[in-house]
C-alpha cells in the first residue's frame, strides 16, 4: 500500500510539472520589436517599415513603429518611449547619425540590443548595421550620366540631409566618378530629401542656370521634385534627371520619360533582413555586424 501511495505521487507530481511546463510554454511573453524610423512621408521608408512589420508578424513577433518626422528631437523622446516599454531589441533608421549616438548609448545602458538600418549611428554598440553602399550609389548614377551626356555637359545636385552618412557617401561617389571628364557641376544645394524642397531648389537652379543639361538628386523624392520644377520651366525633355531609390514614382517617371535613371536599393528586402537578425540574435545566433544590401541601376532600357 505504502509504494502505492509513493507512485501515485510520483505519477501526480510529474501530471502537474508537465502541465506546468505546457503553461510556462504558453506564456512566454512575445518577443517585442521597436523600429523607429526616421520619417513616413517618404515612400521608401512606408516600403520599409511595412515589409518589417510583416516580417516580423511572420517570425512570431511584434514590431512597434514610430514615425520621428524627420526630427531627431522627436526620435529621442520616442526611443526613450521604447526602452521604457523594455523592447527586447530596438531597430533604428536614425534622423541623424550624430544625433541618434545618445539614444544608443542609452539603449546599451538599458541592455537593449540595436540594429540600424540605412543611417549609422557615430556612437554607442549596435549588433548590426544594415545599409547600401552609399558611395557605389553616387557612383553609379555617375556612371549611367557620363554615359548619357558622352562625357561633357552641365549638372546640378540636389543634396540629402547636411551630414547624414548616406548624403556624404552619396555625394563623394558622384563627384570622385566624373572627376576627368568634362561634366561641370553648376550648382549643388540641399533640399533635404524632400520632394517640395526639391521643387523649391530646382526652380531656383534653373533660373540661375537655364542651360543645364542634368540633374542628380540624392533620392528620388528629390528628383520627382526637379521633375515637377522642370516641366513648370517650360524645359520637360531638355534636362534629364537621375535618382536613387527606385520607389514607385520613380520607376512611373521613367516609363514615361520625365526621369532617365534611379539606384534601386531594395528597403523592403533590407528590413526584412533587419528582422531576420533580430530574431536570430534574441535566439543567441550570431549576426554579422555589417550587412551590404546589393543594387542596380533601373533605367527605361532595363525596366
Amino acid at each position: 500500500m505504502k509504494k502505492l501511495l509513493i507512485l501515485c505521487v510520483v505519477l501526480c507530481l510529474a501530471f502537474s510539472s508537465s502541465l506546468f511546463a505546457a503553461g510556462a510554454r504558453e506564456d512566454v511573453d512575445e518577443v517585442s520589436l521597436g523600429f523607429a524610423v526616421s520619417t513616413l512621408a517618404n515612400p521608401f521608408f512606408v516600403t520599409m517599415a511595412e515589409a518589417g512589420e510583416a516580417k516580423a508578424d511572420e517570425e512570431g513577433a511584434n514590431m512597434v513603429t514610430l514615425d520621428a518626422q524627420d526630427s531627431p528631437e522627436r526620435q529621442a523622446d520616442q526611443v526613450e518611449d521604447l526602452i521604457a516599454r523594455n523592447v527586447d531589441l530596438l531597430i533604428l533608421n536614425p534622423v541623424d547619425s550624430d544625433a541618434i549616438a545618445p539614444s544608443v548609448l542609452a539603449a546599451n545602458r538599458a541592455d537593449i540590443p540595436v540594429i540600424t538600418v540605412t543611417r549609422e549611428s557615430k556612437e554607442g554598440d549596435v549588433v548590426q548595421h544594415l545599409d547600401i553602399d552609399n558611395t557605389e550609389a553616387g557612383e553609379l548614377v555617375a556612371k549611367q550620366l557620363i554615359e548619357d551626356l558622352q562625357g561633357e555637359g552641365k549638372v546640378a545636385i540636389l543634396e540629402g540631409i547636411p551630414g547624414a552618412t548616406s548624403a556624404v557617401a552619396r555625394q563623394d561617389g558622384f563627384l570622385n566618378a566624373i572627376e576627368g571628364t568634362n561634366i561641370e557641376v553648376a550648382a549643388s544645394l540641399t533640399a533635404n530629401y524632400d520632394r517640395h524642397e526639391g521643387y523649391v531648389v530646382m526652380e531656383d537652379i534653373l533660373e540661375a542656370n537655364p542651360d543645364l543639361d542634368a540633374v542628380y538628386a540624392h533620392n528620388d523624392e528629390m528628383a520627382l521634385g526637379a521633375v515637377r520644377a522642370i516641366d513648370a520651366s517650360g524645359m520637360a525633355g531638355e534636362v534629364m534627371v537621375y535618382g536613387i531609390d527606385a520607389v514607385d514614382d520613380a520607376i512611373d517617371a521613367i516609363k514615361d520619360g520625365t526621369m532617365r535613371a534611379t539606384v534601386e536599393q531594395q528597403p523592403g528586402l533590407q528590413m526584412e533582413m533587419a528582422v531576420e537578425s533580430a530574431m536570430k540574435y534574441l535566439a543567441g545566433e550570431t549576426v554579422s555586424e555589417e550587412v551590404i544590401v546589393p543594387m542596380r541601376t533601373v533605367t527605361e532600357e532595363n525596366l
